[in-house]
Parts: structure tokens; sequence; C-alpha cells
């Protein structure tokens, strides 16, 4: 009796090995059946260096190539290893083709991000040498800086908006009309710009009524940068633009005592 369940056991454990390794076996197929390679040759072997350059509040991606040609026009008509485009995946995610040196990215994810270029020829072959496929990897921290680290930006720069050369110069402007810097549609916009590109990025770290103030208080920039403009442009009268903005902000005062009291009611 000892003797068959070990036989058992035995043929079970094989088995498993066998399956496994079947598992395996199936699984490099299908890689390699989605992502077929061809390889490159050493006399002409193709390169790739790429970099990561900031253009506030975007970014360009510098894809470098030697030996290899950006090739939209030959899609799908050969299989030249030196020639075709580039795969671009970020945090391992395809996000699309590059047939040209530089590459417009408009956001990227908060926190440590993997960017990844990989050529391939105009058949969609990745191209390789020695099996291992050619391409370049960087890794970038966005934002540069921490969510603390951004709140202290962020007001450090609304108050540059006041402070600064050009702040100054438009506060003596306001002044000889008898009117404050707050009530200039151009100082209004750098404030939203310094709450919104900043703190924007941090949106989910911040908790329920930090996210909530911040809304707030960018709808309420926008309202008041709208009205300014109105009277910038001779549409309304003084009078009247104090009057709207004094009741936009005293709108953020009433919806943020009412955001309180929806949470701590909550609570209960």
């Amino acid at each position: 009796m000892i003797i068959l369940r070990f036989l058992i056991l035995t043929i079970f454990t094989i088995s498993l090995t066998f399956a496994h390794e079947a598992d395996e076996a199936r699984l490099e197929f299908w890689k390699e059946y989605y992502n077929p390679k061809v390889e490159a040759n050493r006399s002409n072997l193709p390169s790739i260096d790429i970099e990561l350059i900031q253009n506030k509040p975007f970014y360009q991606l510098k894809t470098n190539v030697q030996n290899f040609t950006f090739s939209p026009e030959n899609d799908m008509k050969n299989n030249n290893p030196s020639q075709g485009y580039g795969k671009l995946f970020i945090n391992g995610e395809y996000i699309s083709r590059i047939y040209s040196p530089y590459y417009f990215i408009r956001a990227l994810p908060i926190g440590n991000n993997e960017i990844k270029v990989i050529l391939s020829n105009n058949m969609d072959h990745d191209i390789s040498y020695n099996g291992k496929i050619i391409s370049d990897t960087i890794n970038f921290q966005f934002p540069t800086y921490t969510f603390s680290e951004a709140r202290n930006r962020s007001y450090n720069t609304m108050i540059q908006c006041e402070f600064s050369d050009e702040g100054q110069k438009l506060v003596r402007q306001l002044a000889e009309k008898n009117m404050l810097i707050s009530e200039s549609s151009s100082h209004l916009q750098c404030r939203f710009d310094a709450r919104n590109d900043i703190l924007g990025p941090f949106v989910k770290k911040m908790t329920r009524l930090q996210r909530y103030y911040h809304q707030v208080t960018l709808e309420a920039l926008k309202k008041r940068i709208k009205l300014w403009k109105k009277f910038e442009n001779g549409e309304i009268k003084l009078s009247y633009a104090r009057k709207q903005n004094e009741l936009i902000e005293n709108e953020i005062d009433i919806l943020m005592e009412n955001k309180l009291k929806q949470l701590n009611a909550a609570k209960k």
C-alpha cells in the first residue's frame, strides 16, 4: 500500500514538472509569436539612446539612433533591421510608435516612471542582436518634488506673483488707479497657474477637504479672471466688478463651511 502511494505521488510530481515546463514553453512560443524578432547585422548594428527634455509644463522625449532610419513610408513593406520605428512604453504600457527624433509627452504619472523605447522594423519585428532586443530605458521621477515641497513651492510662487519685479510694477500701475493687485486678471492668472500647475499633479495625495478646497479655489480664480478681464476690456464698471468679486470670494467660505458640515455628518 505504501509503495503504491509512493508511485502515485512520484507520477503526480513528474506530471506537474512536465506541465510546468510545457506552460513555460507555450509562454515563450506566444511571446515570440506576438513579439517576433529580427536579428541585426554586426557590421551595421543599430543603437538607440533616449533622453527626456522638460519643456514646462510638458516634456519632449528625444530619441537618438545610429545605423537606423525612421521610415513610416515603408510600413509593412520590408524586413530590413536598419529601418522602421520606435515603440514607446511607459511603465510597461505601450503608448505609441515613434517616427521622429522628438515625441511630445503631455503628462506623466506621479511617481517613478520607467520610459522605454524598443527599435522595431517595418514588419513590426523587434530588432535584436544575439537574441537581445535593442532598446533604451530611462527612469524619471514626476514631479521632482514631494507634495509637501509642492505646497511650499506653490505658496512661494504665488508670493512672487506680487513681489517679483514684474509684480511690483503692476502694483504701482494699479495704485495710480486706486486699485489693488488682486483686481488684475494677469495677477490672478499667475496665482491660478501657481496652484494648478504645481499642486495639480498631487490631487490624489490630498485629503478630501484639501482636494475640495483646491478645486473650489481654482474655480473661483477662473471666475475672477473672467470678471476682471471684462472690466479691463471696458465691458463693466469698477464698482460692479468689485461687488461681483466680493461675492465670488465669499462663496468660497460658504462652500467650504458646507463641505465641512457634510464630512462631519458622515462621521456620525
